[in-house]
C-alpha cells in the first residue's frame, strides 16, 4: 500500500525534488536559541493548538515558534520543495503518505536520535523504518453520518446505492484520507493498492451521488451544519465538536474497514535551525506532551508513555491495535 500512496502523490505533486546536507549536534542549553524564529508548518485548522503546545517549548529554549498555516498536505509538501534553495520551514506537519514523498525526494532529515530521544517511547507503527520524521498523533477514518437524517450505511459501496445521492461527502484526492480511500474501494471491487483502476471507474460512473469532495475538515463540519451533507468518510476527532453544534451524530466502522492515518513531524532538509528543529520533534514526543493531545487537538497519542481518559477512548483511535481498526 505505501508503494501505491508513494506513486499516487508524485502524480499529485508532479514536482522533483534535490538532495542537501546533514544535521547538527546538540547544544548544551537553549539559550543560544532566545530570539530565534522557529518555523512550523502545519494545518490551518489546528495551528492555534498546535502554538498551544509549543508554549513550554518556547519557554525552555527561549525561541519562538512561529505557525505556517499552509493546510493541505500537497501544499505544504509543495512549499518545502518549492524552497529547497532557500528553506523558509524547519519543520513540517503533514500525513504520513504524503510525508514518504518528502523521505523518497530527499527534502526531509533523518532524525538525530542523539537527541530524539523520546523516539524510544513510541509504537513500532510510529516509526519510520528508514529513520525519518516519526508519527506523532494518530486519527481514524470511519463512516459520519446525521441520524435525524438518513439511515446507517454498512460499508463505503453502500454510500452509492442512491440512498444518499446529493448528501455524501467523500475526502478530495489531495487530502489525507484520499488515497486510503481509494484503495479501499478498489479492494471491495477486487482491485488492490497496485491496481485502483476499478475504484476509479467506480468514483466517474458515481460521482453525481457525491455533494461535496472536501479538503479541509472545516468543509465537512460546516456541511453538517448547513445541511448539505449528511454523511461523510471522516475523522474520528471531530464527532464531539460535530456533536456540539446539535448534529445527531454517529459513527460506522464500515464493512471493509476502518483505516487510521497518522501524522508525522518531519525535519526541512537545509533548514536555518536544524537542531531546534530536532529539538522540536523531541519535546512534541515527550510524554507531557504526548499526554496533551487527546485534549488539546483530538488526535490520539503514539507513545507508549500516553495516557487517555476513558471519555477519549471512547472516539479515538489509541494504542497498537489503533492501526488494525
Amino acid at each position: 500500500m505505501r508503494k501505491f500512496l508513494i506513486l499516487f502523490v508524485i502524480m499529485v505533486l508532479a514536482i522533483a525534488a534535490l538532495p542537501a546536507a546533514g544535521q547538527a549536534e546538540p547544544p548544551k542549553t537553549g539559550a543560544e536559541y532566545k530570539g530565534v524564529d522557529l518555523v512550523v508548518a502545519t494545518w490551518g485548522w489546528t495551528a492555534a493548538n498546535v502554538k498551544k503546545l509549543s508554549e513550554a517549548f518556547e519557554k525552555q529554549y527561549g525561541c519562538t515558534v512561529i505557525i505556517d498555516e499552509t493546510s493541505g498536505n500537497a501544499d505544504r509538501l509543495n512549499k518545502v520543495i518549492a524552497q529547497q534553495k532557500n528553506p523558509e520551514i524547519d519543520v513540517v506537519m503533514m500525513s504520513e503518505s504524503f510525508s514518504a514523498i518528502g523521505n523518497d525526494m530527499g527534502v526531509f532529515e533523518k532524525i538525530d536520535t542523539n537527541i530524539v530521544t523520546n523516539l524510544n517511547n513510541l509504537y513500532d507503527f510510529a516509526k519510520n523504518a528508514d529513520g525519518y520524521g516519526p508519527a506523532y498523533s494518530l486519527v481514524r477514518y470511519g463512516i459520519l453520518y446525521d441520524k435525524d437524517r438518513v439511515p446507517a450505511p454498512a460499508s463505503y459501496l453502500d454510500l452509492f446505492n442512491g440512498t444518499y445521492d446529493g448528501m455524501l461527502s467523500l475526502p478530495d484526492m489531495t487530502s489525507t484520507a484520499g488515497p486510503y480511500l481509494l484503495v479501499a474501494i478498489a479492494e471491495a471491487l477486487g482491485g488492490s493498492a497496485e491496481n485502483v483502476d476499478p475504484a476509479f471507474d467506480f468514483l466517474k460512473q458515481n460521482v453525481g451521488s457525491v455533494a461535496q469532495f472536501y479538503t479541509t475538515s472545516s468543509d465537512v463540519q460546516t456541511g453538517f451544519t448547513t445541511g448539505e451533507i449528511a454523511v461523510s468518510v471522516f475523522m474520528d476527532m471531530n464527532m464531539p465538536m460535530l456533536a456540539q453544534s446539535g448534529i445527531n451524530i454517529d459513527w460506522v466502522d464500515a464493512k471493509e474497514g476502518s483505516f487510521s492515518a497518522a501524522a508525522t513531524i518531519n525535519v526541512v532538509k537545509g533548514a536555518k535551525n536544524p537542531t531546534l528543529a530536532q529539538l522540536y520533534v523531541n519535546y512534541l514526543l515527550s510524554d507531557e506532551i504526548q499526554n496533551q493531545l487527546a485534549d488539546v487537538i483530538s488526535e490520539a497519542p503514539t507513545s507508549k508513555n500516553a495516557t487517555m481518559s476513558a471519555e477519549k477512548q471512547k472516539y479515538l483511535a489509541f494504542g497498537e491495535d489503533a492501526v488494525a481498526s
